[in-house]
C-alpha cells in the first residue's frame, strides 16, 4: 500500500513538473528548478544530520522507502528535468519527465502486483510491458503515434537497464530519442 501512495505522488508531482514546463517559459522554469535543487539540499542534509523538519519529515516517514537516503528520488527527478530543461527544447524537456512520471509509475505499481516474470535488477516483463502500453496511450493524446511509440519506448528501456536511478537516465534517454527520430 505505501508504494502505490509513493507511486501516486511520484506521478502527480512529476505530471506538474511536466505541465509547468510545457505552460511556462523556461525563463521561470530553469531558476524556479535550479532553486528547488539548493533548496532540496538543504532539506536532504538537515535530514541526514537527524533533524525533524516540520511537513517535510512526516510526507517522507510516510513516503520514503526503508533504508533508502531521504529525498534522493525528488532530488534526482528535478536533477534530470533541469538537465533536459537546459539542454532540449521545452517540448521535447516536458514530454520526457511526463514519461518518466507515468512509465516508472506504472511500472512499479503493474510489476509489483502482476509481475511474475523477473527480467533485470528487480524488474518484471509484467511492469514493464505495462508501463510502455500506458505510456504510448497516454502520449497518443499529445505526440503523433510514431513520436509517442519511441518516446514510451526508450523511456521503458531506459527504466528496465538502468544500473542507475532511473529518474535520472529515463528523461535524457526520452529527449535523445526524440531528437534523434526528428
Amino acid at each position: 500500500m505505501q508504494e502505490t501512495w509513493r507511486q501516486a505522488v511520484h506521478f502527480l508531482v512529476g505530471t506538474a513538473i511536466a505541465l509547468s514546463v510545457a505552460v511556462f517559459p523556461e525563463v521561470w522554469t530553469v531558476p524556479f528548478y535550479a532553486t528547488s535543487l539548493l533548496a532540496g539540499s538543504i532539506v536532504i542534509d538537515a535530514i541526514e544530520r537527524g533533524i525533524r523538519l516540520p511537513i517535510v519529515s512526516p510526507l517522507l516517514d510516510l513516503l520514503e522507502r526503508e533504508n533508502s537516503e531521504p529525498g534522493r528520488g525528488a532530488y534526482y527527478f528535478v536533477v534530470a528535468a533541469l538537465g533536459c530543461l537546459l539542454l532540449f527544447d521545452s517540448g521535447q524537456a516536458g514530454t520526457s519527465i511526463f514519461v518518466l512520471a507515468l512509465l516508472d509509475s506504472v511500472t512499479t505499481v503493474a510489476g509489483q502486483r502482476f509481475g511474475r516474470h523477473r527480467i533485470y535488477n528487480r524488474k518484471t516483463l509484467e511492469g514493464s510491458l505495462a508501463g510502455f502500453i500506458i505510456a504510448t496511450g497516454t502520449l497518443f493524446a499529445f505526440l503523433p503515434p510514431s513520436s509517442a511509440f519511441i518516446a514510451a519506448g526508450a523511456g521503458a528501456i531506459a527504466e528496465l537497464v538502468s544500473p542507475v536511478d532511473d529518474n535520472l537516465v529515463v528523461p535524457p534517454v526520452v529527449c535523445l530519442a526524440l531528437v534523434l527520430a526528428g
